[in-house]
């Protein structure tokens, strides 16, 4: 039996597919309680929905079968109707196809108090017995059989609503480019890879009675790609025929005629439902956010939550699609770009207008999707981000594809070694990961610890450490104030955020560095935990044009004014520090590539930042200079993710990493928190005083969390 087939069929039960789940329970409880006998319907039985009897006739023990998805809501009915109608009653046993866990542990105790012992039995109660004997196997079979191959088989999956791709062939085919994306090798190229999930695509509906034509597949791959050269097409279908068939494939030579073999049929179905699965999960935790925004806001309704459930997954694949094709088109046109929020706005106002809400906070709707979104991207929730991986994999894939159907030709002139530069844009989140106790939530320091392991040089320069030692300094006399005027410092506000009390604000920078040598102790911490190393850039800006440094000063500084002019701490010593040490950096490394005569993708040396001012100071040299403007330094971090991604040296060699790195867009992440927070944190903290630590520290995580969704909003 297929666990995942029996995963998803639990997972698809509806309403209306009660009695299916009521014989797989039955089924399941019978080796345990030889006695049961079942009394269940839908219209509803005294509040139980099977009886098990004791030896001499008096009913102790009630089982209900449920696939409601208000679980708590149906157990405390349930305990109602028991108390009312089954006195003697004592255990209720609830068979559930959702995820419940430990989530149940208050609920159990609220019952207890009733004289009810609740035993829970959920979704993972059933995964673990499936194969335990010969009855619940049958009867987990019994129920793929009727909701999960139906349901894949009707591909679901391939034409989920809101889906950016306009074709059916086109849904399939980024479904099967990111199974094969997860599933292949490592040494295999792109272009492989990408024609096999084709392939495979154009063949899904194949038996050995309904066999395709070679001819067929040719036009079914085409019709995927309709502006691609079909010779090129035909080569490369060709190719991927020959390499799938014995294993994967059937061939039928004097027909010439193809199906997937039986194997690999039952292999895809079950890649389906790991697929389908993963979408449910990742509809569920967008409803949970969906929620948490909604919970302030009095004229929200459960209508709202399900507009933002289906139109926030919406949104985030057109988004991707748009990161996907911002990514190849800088490949194909060696000028290199960012994916931001800018973007999203724009995403969210066309789908507004395409889809309008039949709500009375439709005003509210685009910050609503937006907060989502954005905490969707920013927070810890590891369970979804193979699936985003995937979708970005995918669009990403399918992007190169219209574009070129050579994909490993096009990206051979990524990035995969050289030096890469490092601003305090970036080095300040890292600082700040450090706080995460699970180290898979260090989205930054894993993307640059994947790209130290793999041959990728990291600088930094003296300028950029003394900034973050002044932030730190900063940020300490920000946490001994209590009315602290300006800006909170970015590293004390994602401090407060994770929960910890102010006072030891002080002893976690001291992991960092002490007081007499604070600049050789950061240099030192960041050379060995990420192999950064230090190195100046002041005479190699001096080899730039005085016409260019000139026109970056004046940039830098006009920008720098307009940035300071609301900080109350800022004075023009300071101001004119930080112009120089981003002069410094952006000035050279624009000079060490002076002796590189290659394309804009091609250089060694880059800038890595977060910064939003450097992209506009790009931009504007390019409008001053023109023609004569100097090749951009600067290097996103949505692109050094795709270069590991899909760059042909960096993905073989850090294969097992990427697939577990999280999905990273273009943000400025080094932004100050509202005073707000310190005021809620501090709050908190009076009101469970007494409380052990750990569970202090999430009710301040909880009470932040909550007021930065109704920040979003203001």
């Amino acid at each position: 039996m297929n666990t995942k087939l029996f995963q998803l069929a639990l997972d698809r039960l509806e309403p209306s597919d009660w009695a299916h789940f009521e014989k797989l329970s039955s089924a399941f409880l019978l080796p345990e309680f030889s006695t049961l006998r079942t009394m269940a319907h839908p219209s509803g039985d005294g509040g139980r929905d099977s009886e098990l009897f004791s030896p001499d006739g008096m009913p102790l023990i009630a089982a209900q079968y449920s696939v409601a998805a208000n679980w708590k809501s149906k157990v405390r009915q349930t305990a109602k109707r028991i108390a009312k109608e089954c006195p003697n009653i004592r255990i209720l046993v609830y068979m559930t196809n959702r995820v419940i866990g430990g989530q149940a542990d208050a609920l159990k105790g609220e019952i207890l108090k009733e004289g009810l012992s609740l035993d829970i039995r959920d979704r993972n109660w059933f995964l673990e017995r499936a194969d335990s004997d010969s009855q619940r196997e049958n009867a987990s079979c019994e129920l793929i059989d009727r909701i999960a191959r139906p349901y894949l088989v009707g591909e679901s999956i391939i034409n989920k609503s809101g889906s950016p791709l306009s074709t059916n062939e086109a849904r399939a085919a980024l479904v099967y480019l990111g199974l094969q994306w997860q599933d292949d090798a490592t040494d295999k190229g792109l272009t492989k890879l990408s024609f096999d999930a084709l392939v495979r695509a154009a063949l899904r509906h194949t038996t050995s009675e309904k066999r395709m034509t070679r001819k067929a597949v040719h036009d079914a791959v085409s019709a995927t790609l309709p502006s691609a050269d079909v010779p090129t097409i035909t080569r490369f279908t060709n190719s991927a025929l020959d390499r799938l068939t014995k294993r994967f494939i059937r061939h039928w030579k004097k027909e010439d005629e193809f199906c997937l073999t039986s194997d690999e049929h039952q292999r895809i179905l079950s890649r389906l439902s790991e697929v389908a699965i993963q979408q449910s999960e990742f509809s569920a935790t967008i409803g949970n956010y969906c929620e948490d925004c909604l919970r302030d806001i009095e004229a929200g309704n459960d209508k709202d939550r399900e507009d933002l459930q289906e139109r926030v997954p919406r949104i985030m694949d057109k988004l991707l699609l748009r990161r996907g094709e911002s990514f190849v088109t800088a490949v194909m046109s060696d000028q290199l770009d960012r994916v931001d929020y800018g973007q999203l706005d724009d995403i969210i106002l066309a789908d507004i207008h395409t889809h309008p809400p039949q709500s009375s906070i439709m005003s509210l709707y685009p910050q609503l999707a937006s907060t989502i979104i954005r905490a969707v991207f920013a927070g810890p929730n590891q369970s979804i981000q193979p699936y985003l991986r995937r979708q970005a994999a995918s669009y990403t894939l399918f992007s190169f594809l219209k574009q070129t159907p050579d994909v490993q030709s096009a990206t051979r002139k990524l990035f995969s070694h050289g030096t890469i530069w490092i601003d305090t844009s970036v080095i300040l989140p890292v600082f700040a990961e450090q706080l995460e106790e699970d180290e898979a939530i260090r989205r930054l320091s894993r993307l640059l610890l994947t790209c130290r392991d793999h041959g990728v040089e990291l600088r930094i320069t003296s300028g950029v450490i003394q900034e973050v030692n002044a932030h730190m300094n900063n940020a300490i006399s920000c946490s001994n104030h209590a009315k602290w005027q300006g800006r909170i410092p970015y590293l004390y506000s994602q401090h407060i955020q994770t929960g910890r009390p102010s006072p030891e604000f002080g002893r976690w920078i001291s992991l960092f560095r002490g007081s007499a040598r604070p600049d050789d102790d950061l240099a030192q911490y960041l050379a060995e935990t990420f192999g950064i190393i230090r190195q100046d850039l002041d005479d190699a800006q001096d080899q730039v044009g005085e016409e260019l440094r000139w026109a970056v000063d004046r940039l830098w500084g006009e920008a720098h004014q307009v940035r300071r002019s609301n900080t109350y701490q800022s004075d023009e010593s300071t101001t004119r520090l930080l112009i120089k040490h981003d002069i410094e950096m952006y000035l050279g490394v624009i000079a060490l590539r002076k002796k590189e005569a290659v394309s804009e993708l091609g250089y060694r040396h880059w800038l890595l930042t977060l910064d939003t001012i450097a992209w506009m100071i790009r931009d504007k040299l390019k409008e001053e200079f023109k023609s004569n403007a100097p090749t951009s330094p600067l290097m996103s971090m949505s692109y050094l993710f795709d270069s590991i991604a899909f760059g042909s040296d960096l993905r073989s060699a850090s294969r097992a990493r990427e697939l577990t790195l999280p999905l990273i867009l273009d943000v400025e992440m080094s932004e100050s928190a509202p005073h707000d927070f310190i005021d809620i944190a501090d709050s908190v903290r009076k009101e469970h005083e007494g409380l052990p630590e750990y569970v202090v520290r999430r009710k301040v995580r909880d009470a932040i969390d909550r007021a930065r969704h109704r920040g979003g909003l203001s």
